[in-house]
């Protein structure tokens, strides 16, 4: 016999089961049409509202000259999906605003009323002592349950990528757009950092951790780390690399489960402005979501495709070289005159 809550759908007539599928279509769809609500963390000067406008389709000021705000500001906005996003511009970290014991209880409040808390790191640096030291602050004073609410919510990621040369980047052109990749001495680079930032900030914290993903229906491995229902798969500790390669070898028939849980606890290197790793970086956020949360966040990851592309016309703008030679007085060499 079916049951519905506390009522057996056997004891209910037609127009009452019309009455319980519509109240249950009304919390999904009010569920699916909630505002996203996104927290990006990080200090000043990292790029985190470039990065919201690229990823929702935001316009968000940006600049040095913003002025920095001593409390969160919800600003709530159409996303690129048409879907409402609610985005806290808080306080960048390390500012004299973000140090205090009133600033890191907002911070608090903020990351665990969020569907999403991206941090943002600078990809050139190679400290993390910032980080490491406003996480301790974070996590000081809260209990266990807290703790681990918030140091699993957190997506970290290096913006600002496109900073990092030499080694060159390559466009690859695709008739009037292309896509920005790293050559293999810089993607090289940018794992060495990805890999330090992910020792630095996110290891330390490897008994809080708490690596989540939706599950199929399929999955069922028994293991003393892993639990699983029939929405979600859920991993204690920190998912690194090693990690995901030994479930994966051991259980291949669910390696993309273990790629998501994967995912919880990789940090990703991306750029706003050459809209590299901007898709990885929306498929990593849905991963970890709980199951209602990704039903929001679903139409965002269906247009995800549209980051990547950069019209070649904006790409001649962003790395034009111009060499002049200064004996005979003439351009030895301009990029811009060059046919593509």
């Amino acid at each position: 016999m079916a049951r519905i809550g506390r009522i057996s759908v056997d004891a209910l007539d037609e127009r009452q089961l019309d009455e319980v599928r519509h109240s249950v279509r009304q919390e999904r769809d009010a569920e699916a049409n909630k505002p996203l609500s996104v927290a990006i963390m990080g200090q000043t000067g990292v790029g985190k509202s470039s990065l919201l406008n690229v990823l929702f389709g935001t316009e968000l000021p940006v600049g040095d000259a913003r002025q920095v705000t001593g409390k969160p500001h919800a600003i709530t906005v159409p996303g690129n999906s048409g879907h409402k996003l609610t985005f806290w511009d808080m306080p960048g970290m390390g500012e004299p605003s973000g140090a205090d014991v009133d600033s890191m209880a907002m911070y608090l409040e903020r990351i665990s009323e969020s569907d999403v808390v991206i941090w943002a790191i600078h990809a050139d640096s190679w400290s993390g002592a910032a980080e490491t030291r406003c996480l301790d602050a974070l996590l000081a004073r809260v209990d266990l349950d807290l703790r681990r609410q918030v140091a699993s919510k957190l997506t970290f990621v290096l913006t600002k990528a496109d900073t990092l040369t030499p080694p060159p980047w390559i466009f690859d052109m695709r008739g009037t757009r292309g896509s920005f990749i790293p050559s293999p001495p810089l993607a090289a680079r940018l794992e060495r950092k990805a890999a330090h930032f992910e020792k630095a900030v996110v290891e330390p914290w490897a008994e809080l951790l708490r690596a989540s993903t939706y599950n199929t229906g399929e999955f069922a491995v028994s293991d003393d780390r892993l639990s699983y229902d029939k929405n979600a798969v859920h991993y204690r500790g920190h998912f690194s690399e090693a990690v995901r390669e030994a479930y994966a070898a051991a259980h291949p028939r669910h390696a993309p489960v273990f790629a998501r849980l994967r995912d919880n606890h990789r940090v990703l290197p991306c750029s706003a402005l050459f809209r590299f790793n901007l898709v990885q970086l929306m498929v990593s956020v849905v991963n970890k979501l709980g199951p209602t949360a990704i039903f929001r966040f679903q139409r965002l990851l269906d247009d995800a495709a549209g980051l990547a592309g950069v019209p070649v016309a904006s790409m001649r703008e962003y790395g034009n070289f111009l060499v002049w030679d200064g004996v005979r007085g003439v351009k030895a060499f301009d990029l811009e005159r060059f046919p593509l």
